[in-house]
């Protein structure tokens, strides 16, 4: 007797634990406590066995009968889903930028274990073993990163030594804490004295030494590391290929590099002309002026008064929630100041989701140390894209959904920031904004993400200098100096990932204009906008299809 196939859930649930178990730091994140205890494999065999696992997986999945994934079957997105999720992930691993990078930046490597660390929060005993356990094991985890870039310097793909030199300084600061303060976050204050003697010993005895041997292995790659003259990949062996990848990968859409690049400038000179329409209310009268006045909005508010301003933003967006979007509403989302280890990468503002085993709510993490984006005249742009309506609407609801697959739970950033960037227009749309100030400041923060496209794909695709592409965002997005030449580092560190942002949003914005023209009056908007997040974060070739069935339903 053959056993009964399985069903699109049940593959789906197997390939969200293939996907946890080869990165529990992300699992840790989400509050997924059976994983705390986990550090990845960074080793090139651990990622070969991954691919094979997820041929495996999407070999299942085609393999479902038809009518499983029919029009309107409840399981034609998740099969739909399974499917775009080990495509993409596979793309990702053919990428091998762990061989690579090297950055400060809290993305990769011992920077990213820190962030990790410096979030945990130890809730019982359990956790509190589970997190010596992780960090016994992070030694070899970090000693494993530095293999990999060895790897690829044996290949002839060298990391950017601007970005080299960051991440040895970082290291050096972290070890002249002697106790870097980033493990020491977690400890709640009534813990023993015994166990933070042995928290001490784990750093300084096993942590510690690996960490400065990571400093002194990346150290020694600067000689042969890429100049700034050749950041983008375009310099690697294979490298144009290497960033059609990565544009399909944080895209999900058949883009090519420079008609991404020609939308980019498109954008920028629509939003400029707008910028300077808003600007002559305001008595600024042309585009310089403009420039100015938003940057330098930047340091207006000191950072507690911008926090709070924040939180008030916030609160009034949640005031209006359901409006935007029908019940379930998830609980209100806190506004808190980052960790420093954190904020001192120059990090943005930026939203985590709610842990599922509710230690910690849905957090919007706003910079108080160092002047970033969401601080000036676009505090509730940024607000509005990072909490109410926009990713604590979009991920903290996807928690509360009933049955939603833990698959759909794991964020696509094309998703999840095409969903910001048209949050950004909801409030708008419905009036949070509150004045011609916080208009521009929108303004300026839907450019940032067009320059985005525009160097991006000229550092990888164009071969930009990265003195170019910091020029061109200082002569164009009315952000902090400081915060945009960190943009640029970002960018060189994680090729295709800026390009996600307005590629989400274009394809958003025409899914609506294809479900008001097909509905007409039917046309619902709560329920359009409960449609792009309640079946989680998926690709946009899966969007498209949840938006056929909704509309289907509706006629």
């Amino acid at each position: 007797m053959t056993s009964p196939a399985p069903s699109a859930r049940a593959i789906a649930d197997r390939l969200a634990t293939v996907l946890l178990e080869a990165e529990p730091f992300v699992a840790s994140g989400l509050g997924l406590r059976e994983y705390d205890a986990l550090v990845p494999d960074p080793s090139r065999a651990a990622a070969d066995e991954l691919d094979r696992r997820l041929r495996e997986v999407a070999a299942e999945v085609a393999a479902l009968p038809a009518e499983a994934t029919r029009p309107g079957s409840p399981e034609r997105i998740t099969a739909a889903a399974v499917a775009a999720v080990c495509e993409r992930t596979r793309l990702e691993l053919a990428a091998r930028e762990s061989e690579y990078t090297v950055t400060a930046m809290p993305y990769v490597g011992p920077p990213a274990a820190l962030a990790t660390a410096a979030r945990t929060v130890l809730v019982d005993d359990r956790a509190a073993a589970d997190y010596l356990t992780r960090l016994r094991s992070l030694p070899d985890w970090i000693d494993g990163t530095a293999a990999r870039l060895d790897e690829g310097a044996a290949a002839g793909c060298f990391p950017v030594a601007s970005l080299v030199e960051s991440a040895v300084a970082w290291a050096d600061r972290t070890l002249a804490e002697g106790v870097p303060a980033a493990f020491t976050a977690a400890v709640p204050a009534d813990a023993s004295a015994a166990w933070r003697a042995e928290l001490e010993a784990v750093v300084t005895g096993a942590v510690v030494p690996s960490l400065r041997s990571w400093r002194d292995r990346v150290a020694a790659l600067l000689s042969r590391s890429r100049p700034d003259d050749a950041a983008g990949l375009w310099a690697l062996p294979d490298g144009a290929a290497a960033y059609r990848r990565a544009v399909a990968v944080h895209t999900t859409l058949p883009y090519e590099p420079q008609e991404l690049h020609r939308i980019g400038l498109a954008e920028v000179a629509r939003l400029e002309r707008r910028a300077v329409e808003l600007g002559a209310e305001l008595g600024l009268h042309d585009l310089a002026a403009v420039v100015r006045a938003v940057r330098e909005s930047s340091g207006e508010l000191a950072p507690e008064a911008a926090l709070r301003r924040a939180r008030e933003a916030v609160a009034r967006a949640e005031e209006r929630a359901g409006e935007i979007m029908p019940a379930p509403l998830p609980a209100p989302c806190a506004v808190e100041p980052m960790p420093t280890t954190v904020a001192q990468s120059g990090m943005a503002p930026h939203y985590s989701r709610p842990r599922a085993d509710g230690s910690r709510p849905g957090t919007y993490w706003f910079n108080t140390q160092r002047p970033s984006a969401g601080a000036g005249w676009d505090l509730e742009a940024v607000a509005f894209h990072e909490t109410v309506p926009g990713h604590h609407s979009q991920l903290a609801r996807a928690a509360i959904l009933p049955d939603l697959p833990l698959l759909q739970q794991l964020s696509i950033t094309v998703h999840a920031e095409g969903w910001g960037l048209y949050a950004e227009r909801l409030a708008d749309e419905f009036g949070l904004l509150s004045d011609v100030r916080a208009q521009l400041g929108a303004v300026y923060i839907e450019m940032h993400r067009a320059a985005r496209l525009v160097v991006d794909t000229g550092l990888h695709a164009l071969r930009w200098t990265r003195q170019q592409a910091r020029d061109y965002l200082i002569e164009h997005v009315a952000l902090p100096e400081q915060f945009l030449l960190d943009e640029v580092d970002r960018y060189i560190a994680r090729p295709g990932q800026a390009l996600a942002y307005q590629a989400g949003l274009r394809e958003i914005v025409r899914l609506r204009a294809h479900a008001e023209d097909a509905l007409a009056a039917a046309f619902d908007l709560p329920g359009f906008n409960a449609a792009l997040v309640d079946s989680g974060s998926v690709t946009m070739p899966v969007l498209a299809l949840v938006v056929d069935d909704w509309i289907a339903a509706r006629r």
